[in-house]
């Protein structure tokens, strides 16, 4: 399970560009992040692109690209065409680069921990030799589970079957933790740079792996100290919906949708359902 953005970063954001806004040194802050926020197939987006490490060090992230999805409460959902469709074109954003050349999706977390198991469960989903034309040379799919029951890192495992395969991008899908409540399996999250576990604290990114990381996450769940500071809990006691187990079949369909449709740019939302769901059979 991975830690995720700050839930105030948008906040701070939209501070600092209305603050400077219609100002004659207004446009200083366009050279050190991006910030905007528009719409798709009715879905909210938020982009945020921090370029420099001082602007990095107050965000408390890292130098890279930030997309959030506001989809709205993920258990609830039964027309999942809108959101795969939205998440299907900001994940080609992403993707584009590495198009003609080997992916490696990488299913995160543990699969035995319902709030931690939509890396795996996406996973699983993923259909590698759908009979039509490829946007990659080849799409590959690994599960690493997690080092607690390894006893490996998952830096070691993904770098290591990566540099084996010749893997030009590593494409990470893993449940997060979120610390604002309105979150909480309400969104779906893109970066470029990299996460952190938040069990072992490992760092996945293109420092530890030696590729590009592209990842998608959910915040499934919520530390007792974020929900009730007054509670006195330790920080890995977490708290998720009741609803989890709906929520990690809406989002793991959802996402393997999307990765199978930028994998294979002829596949329409219906037949990558389709084969999404007989991936489990």
């Amino acid at each position: 399970m991975a830690a995720n953005l700050p839930p105030e970063i948008g906040k701070i954001l939209e501070g600092l560009f209305k603050k400077t806004a219609g100002t004659e040194n207004g446009d200083w802050i366009a050279e050190y992040v991006d910030f905007n926020e528009t719409e798709a197939h009715g879905i909210p987006i938020l982009r945020v692109n921090i370029k420099d490490e001082d602007m990095a060090g107050l965000l408390g992230k890292r130098i890279g690209r930030y997309s959030t999805l506001q989809t709205g409460p993920l258990g609830g959902y039964d027309d999942l065409e809108k959101v795969c469709d939205c998440l299907t074109e900001e994940l080609d954003r992403y993707l584009t680069p590495y198009k003609g050349k080997t992916l490696l999706v990488c299913g995160i977390g543990d699969r035995e921990s319902p709030a931690d198991s939509i890396g795996p469960e996406t996973a699983k989903r993923i259909f590698t030799h759908v009979p039509m034309k490829s946007a990659f040379e080849k799409l590959t799919v690994l599960a690493p589970g997690v080092s607690g029951a390894t006893n490996i890192s998952g830096s070691t495992l993904i770098s290591s079957v990566s540099s084996a395969i010749g893997a030009a991008c590593v494409l990470l899908v893993d449940s997060m933790h979120c610390a604002d409540y309105s979150r909480l399996c309400r969104c779906i999250e893109l970066t470029d740079a990299g996460i952190k576990i938040d069990h072992s604290g490992e760092e996945l990114s293109p420092s530890t792996i030696g590729l590009p990381v592209i990842s998608i996450g959910v915040p499934a769940a919520i530390r007792v100290q974020d929900l009730a500071p007054n509670i006195e809990a330790s920080d890995q006691e977490l708290l998720t919906v009741a609803e989890i187990e709906a929520v990690v079949r809406r989002a793991s369909l959802m996402i393997s949708c999307a990765i199978l449709r930028v994998a294979y740019p002829e596949l329409d939302h219906s037949a990558s359902m389709m084969i999404a769901d007989y991936s489990l059979l």
